[in-house]
């Protein structure tokens, strides 16, 4: 815990699986708290009677399952009655998958389906299915909350909330009177199809067995996935984001608002109003870009949107209500620099975010935004990580090139990001390593990761170049769109553009000494780039070091109409684009790539071996 006012933190859990903190009052807050027997705690946490954490920290109810997502509304000022929602997994007849259903054994390994989904990424479908579970916390006369009995607010519905595999509480919020949610449209194939639809749940009771009435809200032309059904703090506005075209997981978001929830549409006051402008491509201009999650502010006279632009998550502020004379929804950029990973509305017109960037694993800031004449500017920061010091990286390692793109007629140019070592010497020549990211719709940007870290291959003594090709997302929806049918083309090409600029721009860069990976679509995209003009030589190294060292060749052509294993299709998604004789290990492959019949001789282009899904087909996705 850190209080933002002396800096101060303290340890409340080591070595615990707790998730989902959720403030009650200014001194109690909730969480959950994962236990060995696959059963779920809540657990309350009264500041009060910090650093006493014997005392401080209580169990205020279980739940027989393993749960998740856990949202709170206030049911009073003094918050004595607290309504909670969270997710758990409900079987056919509405109930809790308790671990002992989940454990129990079977007579037979076998499965039977006779409808889509059998398998979700890595998950087999099962008999139970995420749903939404009700209950009130109330404070008794000893000052602790005690958690009443939950109730299943989907049951009987055919509907599915959080929406499997990656949803959470984006997929739903809640006040007072109920919930609003979003599920997919069980009218149809769930396989073939991304629709779904957004839902108002109104709720009779808290405690008990509630009964709850469930009212679809259809928009017409709007066919896509949807997500992200925020309310503002009193409940009575909402606002959610959806797509228009469905089959299309990488369409644009397009921001709806319902200024009176409870109120139902007239011919002259529609139920939804689309927050939407006419959309430039105009760098940090927010209508030209898709909001990946929204929540209104305190007053409820603006949202808050994070949203992708030019290798940047940042956060805007969308003005729904200013004065009369008011035209459009003017969007204001209230944080621009790394990856806006999380933001929640404080009073007196401030906001708290959590931010990450390419050196820093996690940074928070509170902001002012409008009206305050302090908007923009914030008033408190602080760094787990010292901005990377005691990671012993440095924002100056990290820097932008801007490239000539494929198709002038989408973009001018293309963006990469470069992350040279700690230690760089611009007197030195090092090796380059191409990262090419997955989706195809995905991009590289300021933020951290675990899983593709760039600082991990800048600190063996790379120059890192990320390039963000056509099909990128947080470049306008027509760069993200121009991939479609055209997988190995202007992608492609645009990777030839950049290692050409990298050569003759970058004299540090020894291209000579490259390499190049990726994943998923990264993996489809080093398999496509490896087979142009490629040599005979298969080599396998068990590590990236630029270091010379010796590599033991294996003779084998490497086209794919030559090599028959090339032309396996792999069953799990991953990151393979060339099968080996030993699977896991990292492939090298000698490459040439060719431009207008000129090329950059003597590359290796490596790739991470796990399993890429459909290599070959048509329609590479991941």
């Amino acid at each position: 815990m850190l209080d933002v006012e002396t800096n101060d933190s303290h340890l409340l859990a080591e070595d615990e699986d707790v998730s989902d903190f959720n403030w009650l009052d200014d001194e109690h807050f909730v969480f959950l708290q994962a236990e060995k027997d696959e059963t779920t705690s809540l657990r309350a946490f009264d500041v009060s009677k910090v650093p006493d954490f014997a005392v401080s920290r209580y169990v205020a109810g279980k739940i027989a399952a393993s749960a998740s997502n856990l949202k709170v509304c206030k049911l009073d000022e003094q918050a004595k009655k607290v309504a909670i929602v969270l997710s758990a997994q409900a079987l056919p007849d509405g109930s809790l998958l308790s671990p002992t259903e989940v454990n129990k054994k079977t007579q037979s390994t076998g499965r039977l389906y006779s409808k889509l989904y059998v398998r979700h990424w890595d998950q087999y479908e099962g008999k139970a299915k995420s749903a939404l579970w009700s209950g009130q916390l109330s404070r008794g006369s000893s000052g602790e909350y005690k958690l009443g009995e939950l109730t299943n607010v989907l049951k009987g519905s055919g509907l599915e909330c959080p929406i499997a595999p990656f949803g959470g509480t984006d997929h739903f919020d809640i006040r007072r009177e109920g919930l609003i949610f979003v599920a997919k449209d069980p009218e149809l194939n769930p396989a073939l199809n991304t629709k779904c639809n957004v839902y108002l749940l109104y709720l009779d009771s808290w405690t008990g067995n509630a009964k709850s009435t469930i009212e679809p809200l259809p928009i017409a032309g709007y066919e896509g996935a949807a997500t992200c059904p925020v309310f503002d703090a009193k409940g009575k506005q909402a606002a959610f984001l959806q797509m228009r075209n469905n089959g299309y997981e990488a369409d644009a978001n397009v921001l709806f608002l319902m200024f009176d929830v409870d109120s139902r549409a007239t011919k002259s006051a529609p139920q939804f109003t689309c927050i939407a402008q006419d959309a430039s491509e105009e760098e940090g201009d927010f209508w030209s870009r898709s909001a990946q999650s929204i929540c209104f502010s305190a007053d409820g006279n603006s949202l808050l949107a994070v949203a992708e632009d030019r290798g940047a998550t940042k956060l805007y502020q969308v003005i729904l209500r200013s004065d009369k004379h008011q035209i459009g929804y003017p969007a204001l950029t209230l944080a621009s620099e790394g990856y806006v990973s999380d933001v929640r509305a404080l009073s007196d017109a401030r906001v708290f975010t959590t931010r990450t960037s390419l050196v820093d694993n996690s940074s928070y800031a509170i902001l002012s935004h409008w009206p305050s004449p302090k908007a923009h500017s914030p008033s408190w920061t602080h760094s787990n990580t010292s901005s990377g010091a005691k990671f012993g990286l440095s924002a100056k390692q990290v820097s932008d090139i801007w490239t000539p793109a494929s198709n002038p007629k989408i973009t001018k140019e293309v963006h990469s990001i470069v992350f040279r070592p700690s230690n760089f010497d611009k007197a030195k020549k090092y090796p380059v390593a191409y990262l090419i990211h997955g989706g195809p719709q995905g991009s590289w940007a300021d933020s951290w990761s675990t899983r593709w870290n760039p600082a991990v291959f800048a600190e063996q003594g790379y120059i890192v170049v990320a390039p963000n090709v056509t099909g990128s997302t947080g470049y306008g929806q027509k760069f993200t769109d121009a991939i479609r049918n055209n997988w190995g083309g202007d992608p492609y090409q645009d990777i030839v553009n950049c290692f050409d600029w990298v050569a003759e721009n970058m004299p540090e860069a020894d291209n000579s000494r490259a390499v190049a990976l990726g994943a998923s679509y990264g993996g489809y995209m080093v398999r496509h780039v490896a087979p142009q003009n490629c040599t005979s030589v298969l080599t396998v190294a068990d590590e990236l070091d630029p270091r010379p060292r010796p590599r033991r060749q294996i003779q084998s052509p490497c086209m794919p109409r030559r090599h028959p294993h090339l032309r396996r299709r792999y069953a799990s998604h991953g990151r393979a684009v060339l099968p080996l004789p030993r699977p896991g290990r990292n492939t090298m492959v000698r490459s040439r790539l060719q431009r207008g019949g000129q090329g950059s001789e003597g590359q290796f282009w490596l790739v991470d071996v796990v399993g890429l899904e459909a290599l070959g087909s048509q329609r590479a996705s991941g």
